[in-house]
């Protein structure tokens, strides 16, 4: 093959249906093992909501499934969104591995501010914190609004998203920090991982370097891989001056995932909000 065709060929592979690229393309294989822990975090509270709210229920960035896949279990429908192709293709992998009834989950491609899937919902979920992917306070409301277009008469729209201090700024701003070794699924090769991450207390982002080096079993680095991503945090009265705007309701707050109150020291802000009449 040669190079043109070969870059051809990668462009297909890591655009998104509307051309732009796949910034997960890397990571997706490795997904699940990376982020295992947060399974421990969150999955047992959104896991509980399920069972309350019941179903259909729709996971807003489902990525691998993580959430979505347990969460179908205890719904009899459950439908899962997402812009990345490489992260869908690896849930679709999941499900069948789960040997879950493919009619009882639906994963489609989509942006969060515009997707239409013509279907109401009791429970919206976002698990991880995908809410701090949207760059600006007009991609919020667009996206919440497309929440409450899907948001079932009575309905509960679930997320959360941590809670940066000055402290945190000042633990990660600008230092180059190990964030861990895993194995890769497939070919069970050592991927080290490090990041750089940069903090704009203006604009409110942390742009993030990841550096990922491919290991062989005497640690000689055999591929290096370097990714960037910008995540564009808010406060919890910002957010809630957004959830406002859009004609939600807060219900219910919480500071963590097992359950206790929010308090401005709280590492997590965490709602639960139902559309105003």
């Amino acid at each position: 093959m040669s190079e043109s065709q070969r870059v051809r060929e990668a462009e297909k592979r890591t655009s998104r249906a509307d051309g732009t690229p796949d910034d997960y393309l890397y990571e997706a294989a490795i997904y699940d093992t990376l982020w295992a822990e947060l399974n421990e975090l969150d999955l047992p509270f959104l896991l509980a909501r399920a069972e309350k709210f019941g179903g259909p229920l729709l996971e807003l960035a489902c990525g691998t499934g993580r959430v979505l896949l347990p969460c179908a279990a205890k719904v009899e429908r459950a439908v899962g969104i997402d812009r990345s192709p490489s992260m869908l293709k690896e849930a679709r992998a999941n499900l069948k591995a789960a040997g879950i009834d493919e009619e009882r989950v639906d994963l489609v491609e989509g942006d969060l501010r515009t997707f239409e899937l013509g279907q109401r919902f009791p429970l919206i979920l976002a698990g991880g914190q995908p809410m701090f992917h949207l760059p600006t306070d007009d991609d919020w409301l667009a996206t919440l609004q497309t929440v409450r277009r899907h948001l079932a008469p009575g309905g509960t729209f679930v997320a959360g998203v941590p809670v940066f201090t000055e402290e945190d700024i000042r633990n990660y701003d600008r230092r180059y920090l190990f964030s861990g070794e895993v194995r890769h699924p497939e070919t069970n090769r050592r991927i080290a991982m490090w990041d750089f991450s940069t903090f704009d207390t203006d604009k409110q982002t942390i742009t993030r370097r990841r550096v990922s080096e491919v290991l062989d079993e005497e640690g000689v680095v055999l591929e290096r891989q370097h990714g960037l991503r910008v995540n564009f945090y808010r406060f919890p009265d910002q957010i809630r001056a957004l959830l406002n705007r859009a004609g939600f309701r807060i219900t219910r707050e919480f500071g963590a995932y097992d359950e206790s109150p929010y308090s401005t020291d709280s590492e997590y802000f965490i709602w639960e909000v139902t559309a105003e009449d």
